[in-house]
């Protein structure tokens, strides 16, 4: 599978969730600063409530968008006959299901669909990709209270 129309198509659900988020901070802003907003009380804080949302959605877009902009440079290395790391597409069996994750240092749980398979982007952070970093194919790992699986193949 060509890892450069994976990423192509993480950076499009990104891109999808940055409008999303955007739309979301708009909202919370004009909520902010809305006449109905206003404080009739001390203990009416409807309006500063608000604008806490507003900005915390803006930390978040901000985060997002430094994300976005870090794998829009990226450029995936081949890992066959590697251990895995950042940027591997791996291939795996856990309690009998196959899956398939591209390892990348953010977008964790974003999923993609290509050539008609369901990709789940996982980070090293993640108890996933903690168990698979290093592993080869082959390789047995396990998680979470007995949760075991096998790299199949990685690319």
């Amino acid at each position: 599978m060509d890892k450069k129309v994976v990423l192509k198509a993480v950076l499009t659900a990104m891109e999808e969730e940055l409008r999303r988020q955007l739309k979301g901070q708009e909202m919370a802003a004009e909520g902010a600063t809305h006449a109905e907003a206003k404080a009739e009380t001390k203990w009416d804080t409807c309006g500063l409530e608000q604008s806490y949302l507003a900005r915390g959605l803006a930390r978040q877009f901000e985060k997002l968008a430094q994300e976005f902009e870090d794998l829009r440079a990226f450029r995936p290395e081949d890992f066959s006959g590697k251990p895995i790391g950042i940027g591997a597409l791996i291939e795996a069996e856990m309690e009998g299901f196959k899956d398939l994750f591209f390892l990348l240092d953010c977008g964790g749980g974003t999923e993609v669909r290509v050539d008609g398979r369901e990709i789940t982007v996982i980070t090293p952070e993640s108890p996933v990709g903690a168990a698979l970093v290093g592993k080869s194919v082959g390789d047995a790992y396990s998680f979470r209270a007995g949760m075991d699986g096998r790299v199949l193949s990685v690319e």
